[in-house]
């Protein structure tokens, strides 16, 4: 009998028990096309008519009954049940190989391997085809077949797949010809952004702000292509999307997260507020105010009552300022109370904030109003301040007011030196001598700085707040943190505060249960250890009724014992003895950490960090609670490409460089450093400084030469009267002079001692 092929592609035709009988058509690959001929790739199996025993062995297992196999189930046609080792296709295709996960760059294709799906086969197939670096053209692609050849018209590969009998499997039926006629493609038309998003998804994950040079390198290594920087930024943005979530869908989490954050930790406050610009419309996301209960009674128990504020850009999408509030430990370390979301940094979003934090006050049961406000000089938070906490200080932080001197036109080594001797000044007198250098500078300056209504100079700090800070570094610190969040949707932004709060707390809670009540915080322990060993260097004489007088060098600073102050001001403002106080005490033989300020010891610790965030589950898990699901905040969106980078002023020091200002070690002059030092400042630095000191003002120049030369002139020729007075004055008189000389001489280097040691 010759031999007979079958026409479908899902049956066949065999000999059972003599007679031929033939397997219907199932749902497979469809009705054949007129292109198909006998020699179709997609038959399954063919079987001879020779002979009376010719079973359909190669491809069919010999225990399978024709009757089931007519009536097998398929049932929901999912791959998995289809080869469960239950179902009688496995059998049929058991000399087929089934693809699990193949490895880039070991990826072989071969006839009858099986695939889970049509889109696990597209898939291997794209990931073989960048490999060898070839791209296709398909002849045919529908739901039950696909055919393709290499794209280049010399090259005579084919290949040829469809779908099996159990409707959802897929196997390659062949793979001809070979790629001897194309070279390789370093541009390939099948990488798509789909596909570099999946293959870079871990790069991405482990980096956000992965450099999309670095991925392009990469692919180079990696794949062996060229992809282009543009298509790279898509693919880098898609890869967040689908590592954080989209930025619209972050904003509609907001509400359940409110209400998530007050479930799992009880007393805390979170507020979200929406508007509706026309009745029954959805709501728009305006404002957030996140604070958990343990940060609240942590700052009211432990911590000093000192708060900085600042604002922080937001660069993702929907643009917006995220507002910080920070307190300050006992450890000198930083303590956050809350945080939110607004639209900008304005009066009335500053006052919504306040109105907020000072809610959460009084939830507490704190009706305390005068609090000590830091931050730098932003826009509407006096006004803000003032209205909400009438009663509060405020201080303005040193180096942001350094910044507009700067802009105003004052800097320079001799003004940056003496502006800040005068900020870390803890006495009047110290102050009050850099303010005169400043004013050979430039009167204005001094003007200037004198109208300053902030507090910005240590010497005129409250003693009840016990905190020396006078920049606003501590919630610089909190904000860098949140830095590489800010570009990511605000559900991600505020789970980033969150756990980043929760780490910091969570190990200092474990720390505050080992420390004795009595015991020093690492940071005063270090402060007081230094300042133990400059004490040696004082003398101390007893006054009487707890007063003393302790001589450093030959400046005398007077102290008074119970009321825990000293002369130099650094005891009564900081908290913790200045040297002074120490050589006293230890004249006394009284312990030093008595007379440190409880916020520095281990019982202010302990409340500080007597609770801890509690964690929470994501959003999977989350009750139903009946709140709206908000919208984002109206775009502004500005022309051109959306800004990263806070634009930096004209003497802001650049990006990912350290400040131009270098102070040295040893000599504690600006301009080097203790490697290159030579014992204070170089001839250039005197020159420079002497330049600018000269060229102030034309007129004070002016002013100031004039003087000279007429207080040399009364020098030279001083009147006879005057010259005899002189030389027959008292000895009395000339020793005066030259303790006054000396006195000075002696006072201008303790300044130095002062602001530097």
């Amino acid at each position: 009998m010759a031999k007979e092929r079958s026409s479908n592609r899902s049956g066949g035709r065999f000999r059972r028990g003599g007679q031929s009988e033939e397997i219907p058509v199932r749902e497979g690959d469809g009705p054949m096309s007129e292109d198909d001929d006998e020699e179709s790739e997609d038959e399954d199996f063919s079987v001879s008519d020779e002979g009376e025993d010719d079973d359909v062995t190669q491809f069919v297992d010999s225990d399978v009954e024709e009757e089931d196999l007519l009536e097998v189930d398929v049932g929901e046609k999912t791959f998995e049940n289809s080869l469960d080792g239950e179902s009688h296709l496995d059998k049929v295709y058991k000399n087929g190989k089934l693809v699990g996960e193949m490895l880039y760059g070991e990826i072989k294709l071969e006839p009858w391997m099986i695939f889970s799906s049509k889109e696990h086969f597209l898939e291997v197939l794209r990931d073989f085809c960048i490999q060898e670096g070839f791209a296709l053209t398909p002849d045919k692609h529908d739901s039950k077949r696909f055919t393709a050849r290499c794209y280049q018209e010399q090259c005579n590969w084919r290949i040829h797949a469809s779908m099996l009998m159990d409707g959802v499997s897929w196997a390659i039926k062949s793979v001809t010809g070979e790629h001897k006629l194309c070279g390789r493609l370093d541009s390939n038309p099948m990488v798509s952004s789909e596909w570099l998003c999946k293959k870079l998804m871990e790069d991405i994950k482990s980096n956000p702000d992965y450099p999309v040079e670095g991925l392009q390198e990469r692919c180079r290594v990696m794949f062996r292509i060229e992809v282009k920087l543009r298509l790279l930024y898509k693919v880098r943005n898609m890869a967040k999307e689908l590592i954080h979530g989209g930025f619209s869908e972050s904003y509609g989490l907001l509400p359940a997260y409110a209400e998530m954050i007050k479930r799992t930790n009880p007393g805390s406050y979170a507020l979200v507020t929406w508007t509706k610009e026309i009745v029954g419309a959805t709501p728009h996301f305006k404002s957030c105010f996140f604070s958990f209960a343990c940060m609240i009674k942590g700052f009211f128990e432990g911590c000093r009552p000192i708060i900085g504020i600042d604002g922080a850009h937001l660069s993702g999408t929907y643009k917006g300022q995220m507002l910080t509030v920070i307190a300050i430990d006992g450890n000198n370390e930083i303590f956050p109370i809350a945080y939110g979301i607004v639209d900008g940094k304005t009066g009335d979003t500053w006052a919504y904030f306040f109105r907020c934090l000072r809610q959460m006050f009084r939830n507490f049961g704190v009706h305390r109003e005068d609090w000590t406000f830091i931050s730098d000089r932003m826009r509407g938070v006096d006004g803000a301040v003032y209205e909400v906490f009438p009663q509060a200080t405020r201080r303005v932080c040193a180096q942001h007011l350094y910044s507009n001197c700067k802009q105003a036109g004052w800097y320079g080594t001799a003004f940056h030196k003496s502006f800040w001797v005068a900020a870390n000044a803890y006495n009047p007198y110290v102050y009050n001598k850099a303010m005169e250098k400043i004013a050979k500078i430039d009167p204005k300056a001094v003007d200037y700085l004198s109208q300053v209504p902030e507090q910005w100079s240590r010497h005129k700090f409250e003693p009840h707040v016990v905190c020396d800070h006078n920049t606003t570094n501590f919630v610089e610190s909190f904000n860098a943190c949140t830095k590489p969040f800010r570009d990511m949707p605000v559900y991600t932004l505020m789970e980033e505060a969150r756990s980043w709060c929760m780490k910091k707390i969570g190990s200092r809670f474990d720390k505050a249960v080992e420390m004795g009540p009595n015991q020093l915080t690492e940071y005063a322990a270090g402060v007081l250890e230094e300042r133990s060993q400059q004490s040696r260097f004082c003398s101390v004489t007893v006054a009487g009724g707890g007063e003393y007088e302790v001589k450093e060098g030959a400046v005398k600073y007077p102290i008074k014992f119970d009321a825990r102050t000293c002369g130099c001001g650094v005891w009564q403002i900081s908290g913790i003895p200045c040297r002074h106080g120490l050589r006293v005490i230890y004249h006394q033989r009284l312990e030093a950490t008595d007379f440190v300020s409880h916020y520095f010891k281990g019982q202010a610790y302990k409340l500080t960090y007597s609770e801890h965030i509690h964690p929470m589950p994501d959003p999977t898990q989350w009750p139903s609670f009946d709140l709206p699901i908000i919208l984002p905040p109206p775009m502004k969106r500005a022309s051109g490409r959306p800004p990263k980078l806070r634009k930096r002023g004209k003497h802001d020091p650049k990006r990912g460089k350290r400040n131009s200002t270098v102070r040295c070690g040893k000599c504690k002059e600006v301009g080097h450093n203790a490697r290159t030092c030579r014992g204070g400042a170089t001839a250039k630095q005197k020159k420079a400084a002497a330049a600018a000191a000269a060229s102030g003002s034309a007129g004070a120049a002016a002013a100031g030469a004039s003087g000279s030369a007429g207080a040399a002139a009364a020098g030279a020729s001083g009147s006879a009267g005057a010259a005899g007075s002189g030389a027959a004055g008292s000895q009395q008189g000339g020793d005066q002079g030259a303790s006054s000389s000396q006195q000075q001489r002696n006072a201008s280097s303790v300044l130095d001692f002062v602001i530097y040691a």
